[in-house]
């Protein structure tokens, strides 16, 4: 049986049940114990499937991420937060003092504040939310995009916050993403007005930098705003999964 028949038959197996057993796939598919365990980790890398101990079961396809279903900011603040820490940590140490450094909107990129906010640094952002854990004592320049005020986001957003950002010229710039698309490489958004605001940043940027959780790697948002090779890195957290995926070279996975 071909590998792709060997796929078919396994998806058509678990639309029937719930669960199945790797015994079950060897005898229906007439296949090695390694066979099917390798088509299990495949059919896990395309999202279809999810592995559990001695089996596996159908991954139901997950509902396009967009502004009605994603959380306010205020509420994802404590969510993987060890991860993201983790990362700004990392991603911080490239900042030198002198540099602008564009901060984008979101809960990750505002966990870099802490590790850049002793440095003599132009500090650029719309996001309110991040101006917000900036101390009193930071040496450096702020810039504070206006625009229209999304509540929602804490940030600003609209066609005079990207006027606004077309004046500057960014040695940094971090970026959240809502979602990352690993087979397609596109990095998504989960509204157009917050998108055109990442992606006018990009193309004013001389360094870019994508900070995300392994988590986002199985989220599908609405809209296109980058592809992963408009990146100079991709900072993540180590995760589990990774050793059974093909992450790009420019990916710097953080412990």
């Amino acid at each position: 049986m071909l590998t792709k028949e060997r796929f078919f038959r396994i998806l058509e197996l678990l639309d029937h049940k719930s669960f199945i057993t790797i015994q079950e796939l060897m005898e229906v598919l007439n296949a090695s114990k390694s066979t099917v365990n390798r088509d299990l980790i495949e059919l896990e890398k395309q999202g279809l499937i999810q592995r559990e101990r001695g089996g596996a079961i159908k991954k139901e396809m997950p509902a396009t991420l967009s502004s009605y279903r994603e959380l306010p900011v205020m509420d994802k603040e404590h969510i993987h937060s060890a991860q993201k820490d983790m990362i700004c940590a990392q991603a911080a140490a490239i900042v030198k003092d002198g540099d602008c450094v564009y901060v984008d909107s979101g809960t990750t990129p505002s966990y870099l504040i802490p590790y850049i906010a002793g440095k003599n640094i132009k500090l650029v952002t719309s996001s309110i939310y991040a101006l917000r854990k900036l101390p009193a004592s930071f040496p450096g320049e702020l810039f504070l995009i206006g625009g229209k005020y999304d509540m929602r986001y804490d940030m600003s957003v609209g066609y005079l916050t990207t006027e606004h950002i077309r004046k500057f010229h960014f040695d940094h710039a971090f970026f959240s993403a809502s979602g990352v698309e690993l087979d397609s490489q596109e990095v998504l958004a989960i509204d157009f007005t917050i998108s055109e605001v990442k992606s006018t940043v990009l193309q004013r940027s001389r360094s870019s930098h994508l900070l995300i959780d392994d988590s986002k790697l199985s989220i599908r948002a609405l809209c296109t705003w980058a592809v992963l090779s408009d990146f100079q890195d991709v900072y993540i957290n180590a995760f589990e999964a990774m050793r059974d995926m093909e992450l790009p070279q420019h990916f710097i996975i953080c412990k």
